[in-house]
C-alpha cells in the first residue's frame, strides 16, 4: 500500500513539475514574442550623428551603413505627416536616400545593416519586410550575408538569398522569406562575425551576380519600418519606445552632451595631470574607437590653457586628462566638447 502511495506521489509531482515546466517555457516564449525584430533601429527613430548625410558610411540613421562609391546619395531623415494612413501604425520617421549615379562597373549605393553573431537565425527561415516607395517605378535589390568573423572559415564572406524588388511612387509592403544556411562544419572567429541585409540601390556591372544584375540609376528611395523575423510569416511591425530603442543603438555608437562645465582638478602634491572619468551610458559591444566634437576650451584659477585628452578608455567608461602640467591645487574647467564612441561592427 505504501509503495502504490508514493509511486501515486511520484506521478503527481512528475506531473506538477512537467505542467511547471510547460507554464516557464510558455512564459519565456511571451516574453521573447515582444523582441521578434532583429533590426534595432528599423523604424528610423534614432540618429543620434545627424539628421542628414552626403558622406559614405555611418553619419545618419543609426546602425545603418550607408555605403557610396563614386556615385552620390544624400541620406535623411523625414517626417510622415501627421495622421498619414499610407504606412500603417502612425510610425514618426522614415529615411530617404537620394541616388545620383556616376556610370561606372565598381559604382554603387548601398544601406548595410549588421546584426551580431553569424548563429542568429543560422538553418531557419526568416522573414524580411519593410515599407518603401520611390520616385518613379524602380527596381532595388535585397542581398543577405553570414559573415564568420576575424580568423573564421570561411574566411570569405557568404552570400544568399539575393531578390529584386519593384518600388512605385506610392509606400508598399514589401516582404521576402529566405532560408539561411546552416554553420554546422563551419568556424567562429574571434571577433565581428555577423549576418547582413544589403539594400542595393545603384549597381556597377562588377556586382551584377549579388544583385540579378540590377544596374545603375539615380533617384529617391524611401524607407519605413523594417523588420527581421523568424519564420515565413510577416508580422506587424515591431513598435517600441524610443527610450529603448535608444538604448540598444548605444551598444555600438553613442555621444556625450557637450560638457558645459567639467572638472579636471589638481589637488594637494606635486604639479602634474589632472584627471576625471565618467561612465558611460551602456557597457558597449566592444572597446569603442572615439573621436571628438565641437570646441573644447579649458580655462584655470591658475591661467592654465591646454586641450584636454581621453586617457582610458574601456566598454563602460572614459577618463580625460588634462594635456598639461597643472599645479598642485588647481582647477580646469572644460566646455564646449562632446566625445564620440563608436564599436559598429
Amino acid at each position: 500500500m505504501t509503495k502504490a502511495r508514493d509511486l501515486a506521489d511520484y506521478t503527481g509531482l512528475q506531473a506538477d513539475l512537467a505542467g511547471l515546466q510547460t507554464n516557464i517555457t510558455a512564459g519565456d516564449t511571451a516574453a521573447r514574442a515582444g523582441r521578434k525584430n532583429f533590426i534595432l533601429n528599423g523604424g528610423f527613430d534614432v540618429w543620434q550623428r545627424g539628421t542628414s548625410q552626403t558622406a559614405s558610411g555611418f553619419g545618419s540613421d543609426d546602425r545603418w551603413n550607408n555605403l557610396a562609391a563614386t556615385s552620390t546619395q544624400t541620406v535623411s531623415r523625414q517626417a510622415f505627416t501627421l495622421g498619414q494612413t499610407d504606412v500603417p501604425n502612425n510610425p514618426k520617421y522614415y529615411s530617404r536616400t537620394v541616388v545620383s549615379s556616376v556610370a561606372g562597373a565598381a559604382n554603387l549605393i548601398i544601406k548595410l545593416y549588421k546584426i551580431e553573431n553569424v548563429e542568429t537565425l543560422a538553418g531557419t527561415t526568416a522573414t524580411l519586410s519593410f515599407w518603401a516607395k520611390a520616385d518613379a517605378n524602380k527596381n532595388i535589390a535585397i542581398e543577405f550575408e553570414q559573415a564568420f568573423g576575424t580568423g573564421g572559415s570561411p574566411s570569405t564572406i557568404v552570400r544568399f538569398g539575393t531578390t529584386t524588388l519593384s518600388l512605385t511612387t506610392s509606400w508598399a509592403k514589401q516582404t521576402i522569406s529566405v532560408a539561411l544556411p546552416s554553420i554546422t562544419g563551419k568556424t567562429l572567429g574571434t571577433a565581428n562575425d555577423h549576418i547582413a541585409i544589403v539594400i542595393w540601390l545603384d549597381a556597377g556591372s562588377n556586382f551584377n551576380s549579388r544583385t540579378n544584375s540590377l544596374g545603375q540609376q539615380s533617384g529617391t528611395f524611401e524607407f519605413s519600418n523594417v523588420q527581421l523575423e523568424k519564420g515565413s510569416v510577416a508580422t506587424d511591425f515591431e513598435h517600441r519606445s524610443y527610450g529603448e530603442i535608444l538604448a540598444d543603438c548605444q551598444r555600438f555608437y553613442q555621444k556625450t552632451d557637450t560638457f558645459a562645465h567639467f572638472n579636471l582638478t589638481r589637488y594637494k602634491g606635486n604639479s602634474g595631470n589632472a584627471y576625471n572619468s565618467f561612465k558611460l551610458a551602456c557597457t558597449m559591444r566592444s572597446t569603442p574607437t572615439f573621436s571628438q566634437g565641437g570646441t573644447w576650451t579649458a580655462s584655470s584659477n591658475a591661467g592654465y590653457a591646454g586641450t584636454p585628452v581621453v586617457s582610458d578608455i574601456f566598454k563602460d567608461s572614459v577618463t580625460i586628462r588634462s594635456d598639461n602640467t597643472m599645479g598642485s591645487n588647481e582647477c580646469v574647467y572644460l566646455s564646449s566638447g562632446y566625445l564620440m564612441f563608436d564599436a559598429e561592427l
